[in-house]
């Protein structure tokens, strides 16, 4: 069975989590013996191979490329937005690679840079659709749902405006997807993919690690990690201001990852210099977990996941988490780690005073960590995902 994957990027253009996880979805579904094939978008078209995987790399015309939005002057985004709701100049490269591969169906995930132009196409030559919902590019601008240092609790006029076409357009998706219960239901809620025949969440795929867990002294001060980008929304601040609340001889916070800005990050650097706190950029997962013995995932904003929890968790860590979004479903309180509310003042504090007072409460929940994680592999999720085809095709 060929199925075609349509993601804004694919490696080696890879800017966050979901590229990581197509990849590892589409590779999982290979050795499963179906054939993926990838489309993602690029600065110029181009056919190559990743992982014995082809790949298409296809220039959509708009104002820019996605990824070079940083450098683009202001008055050209909301231009491309406006475009790129319902894109008609990627109808025409959609149609030709559909008609070289014709694919048994087509496995749609984000779609900035491509537009829900792909659903149109697909539904005029009869090709059924998936749909993953991955993040809010449907119903927000800025894909967050996050605004003026707040969430949004519903569309602001601008985003529902532009949200419009994507919602029309879902009409045609087969079948939706979301990473997480909420993600979904936040979508349905909003009148999108009314038509869809199936309609269920699936988890995001992670490497799912078997290095043991850290070995240390049940007297030994606790050490809380921070790991992901350095933004506002992300609650790093948040964090920050809980831990220095704590006894510093019980607890240190190792803080890995980039700014959003190079200002953010020195404006934290600067506020939050302590012998107990250290900054430490980027690092690949194998050189941070198994220095640390608890996550925290503070996020202010609906996340759509939480790739973090379990790839923690399979390192053997519990992992902190705020209530917003999908980060709730993926943790249980006391069994791979605990549940925090933001807006709750001292919560935090009490959820990382629970580790800072007893040491030995991180590796006492190691095991059960890694059990949870392994539901995460993504020979588990790609198997899921074939339910659905097969659905569909039948």
């Amino acid at each position: 069975m060929k199925i075609l994957l349509v993601n804004s990027l694919y490696s080696p253009n890879i800017a966050g989590g979901a590229e990581r996880s197509v990849q590892m979805t589409a590779e999982a579904l290979k050795s499963l013996g179906l054939e993926p094939v990838i489309v993602s978008s690029s600065d110029r078209s181009a056919v190559g191979y990743v992982n014995d995987i082809k790949v298409y790399y296809q220039r959509i015309p708009n104002l820019y490329w996605m990824r070079q939005a940083k450098e683009q002057a202001s008055y050209k985004k909301p231009l491309w937005h406006l475009l790129d709701a319902r894109n008609p100049f990627a109808a025409g490269p959609i149609a030709k690679i559909l008609s070289q591969e014709r694919p048994a169906l087509i496995h749609t995930n984000n779609l900035s840079g491509f537009s829900v132009k792909v659903w149109d196409v697909a539904s005029r030559l009869s090709i059924p659709v998936v749909h993953t919902i991955r993040d809010h590019y449907l119903l927000c601008l800025s894909t967050t749902m996050y605004r003026n240092g707040d969430r949004c609790e519903k569309q602001c006029m601008r985003c529902r405006v532009l949200s419009r076409p994507k919602k029309n357009a879902s009409a045609s998706v087969d079948a939706v997807v979301g990473v997480s219960r909420s993600i979904l239901d936040s979508h349905l809620k909003l009148g999108f993919f009314g038509a869809a025949r199936i309609k269920k969440y699936i988890y995001n795929p992670v490497v799912v690690s078997s290095v043991p867990a850290r070995t240390k002294s049940d007297t030994a001060p606790c050490v809380f990690g921070y790991v992901g980008q350095l933004d506002p929304s992300k609650g790093v601040e948040h964090l920050l201001e809980g831990f220095r609340r704590l006894n510093p001889a019980k607890a240190s916070l190792r803080v890995f990852g980039r700014g959003t800005t190079s200002a953010f990050e020195e404006k934290l650097i600067q506020t939050y210099k302590s012998s107990s706190i250290e900054f430490l950029g980027f690092r690949p997962p194998e050189e941070i977990y198994p220095e640390l013995d608890v996550v925290v995932v503070p996020s202010l904003r609906d996340e759509a996941f939480g790739r973090i929890v379990p790839e923690a968790n399979s390192y053997g860590l519990p992992v902190i988490v705020s209530n917003r979004g999908g980060l709730p479903e993926i943790v249980r309180d006391g069994v791979n780690g605990y549940v925090f509310d933001p807006a709750s003042e001292g919560d935090l504090e009490a959820k990382l005073g629970l580790f800072a007072e007893e040491p030995s409460r991180s590796s006492q929940m190691a095991d059960r960590c890694r059990a949870c994680a392994t539901s995460y592999r993504a020979d588990k999720i790609a198997a899921q995902y074939l339910e659905i085809y097969n659905e569909l095709i039948s």
